[in-house]
């Protein structure tokens, strides 16, 4: 088994992955979404110290689970980067811990490659070559995966799609994080009340900004005062985001359909892929170029362990092992290892 431990932002987990089944066999998550909301965001120091809290209670659970037995793990993979310096270090020094004790290898993982193996967890199977819209907290991304490489081809100028939620939300005085918010106001509206700008709209930059939208809402929200509809508000900002990430996907299948390169798999991974009006959209944009749309389960959408398990049975296999005393956290690291 693979132990894999996942603590780049704002949830610790731990799971469990078999090496030959690729099988899920333990996974716990513990969230800290009711902590940083009263902050309108994640808090670092906040986030750490929940950590050094969070991650033993998991461990103990999964000591429980293996009745005290450990031979079985073969390697630990943990989350070395992107993320937060302080809350990867928190996972870091615990692995280390274990690898040290328990005389088993570990397997540095990216993060962002982990949201990528969100589609494969409990499976055998990988499906590459892939492209992959990865819309999280922190990133947007168009990507182009094979087994050895991950390019970037397109990323945010700016603020990222979740990002973007988590700001529009908070302007309205709401909570975090501000995706499940937004989408459930937009949900309940069925009026088109506000009309919000689309960024980049007439550019032909493979890029995406959000900065611009998230002003032009901040002065709909001045401009409309005590008359506000914040769901209506909510639901235009919804279509604008998405509007955007759809032109962008668009633009990127018409260069590779004019460069007469297919796209048999488009992928949309990350934790504001569980957005089910853009998910909506990018199924209808697949089915316009004939591309077998790829969707992780909701439950694997945000960071979880699972991901970084199922990319370090990969890892595994290939022996691909960190030296246990100089491996150190790349908290800003967006580049992938083949």
């Amino acid at each position: 088994m693979i132990l894999s431990i996942e603590s780049s932002c704002d949830d610790s987990s731990l799971a469990l992955t078999s090496i030959q089944e690729c099988k899920l066999l333990f996974h716990q998550k513990i969230s800290q979404e009711a902590e940083h909301s009263l902050h309108g965001g994640v808090v670092p120091e906040l986030a750490s110290r929940l950590h050094a809290q969070k991650l033993p209670l998991i461990l103990k659970n999964l000591k429980t689970f293996l009745h005290g037995n450990f031979s079985k793990i073969k390697a630990i993979a943990i989350t070395t980067e992107p993320g937060l310096s302080v809350t990867l270090i928190e996972g870091l020094m615990m692995a280390k811990a274990l690898a040290l004790s328990l005389k088993i290898p570990l397997i540095s993982i990216n993060h962002l490659k982990g949201h990528i193996y969100s589609l494969f967890i409990n499976q055998q199977q990988c499906i590459f070559p892939l492209s992959v819209l990865l819309v999280s907290g922190g990133h947007t991304m168009i990507l182009e995966a094979s087994e050895n490489e991950v390019r970037i081809i397109a990323q945010s100028k700016d603020d990222s799609f979740g990002e973007s939620f988590d700001k529009a939300s908070k302007m309205l005085g709401l909570g975090y994080p501000g995706g499940p918010i937004i989408q459930s106001l937009a949900q309940e509206c069925q009026e088109d009340l506000y009309t919000l700008p689309i960024p980049l709209q007439h550019s032909k930059e493979l890029a995406f900004s959000f900065s611009g939208l998230k002003n032009a809402f901040r002065l709909e929200i001045e401009r409309q005062g005590s008359n506000l509809n914040p769901n209506a508000l909510a639901k235009a900002f919804q279509q604008s985001a998405c509007a955007h990430i759809v032109q962008k996907c668009k633009l990127y299948f018409q260069t590779k359909k004019e460069n007469q390169q297919a796209i048999p798999h488009f992928a949309i991974v990350g934790g504001a892929s569980a957005n089910l009006y853009l998910r909506e959209k990018i199924q209808d944009l697949c089915a316009t170029y004939n591309s077998n749309l790829l969707l992780a389960p909701l439950e694997f959408c945000s960071d979880n362990a699972a991901m970084i398990g199922r990319v370090g049975v990969e890892e595994y296999k290939k022996q691909n092992f960190s030296d246990l005393f100089s491996l150190e956290v790349s908290p800003r690291n967006t580049q992938f290892k083949s």
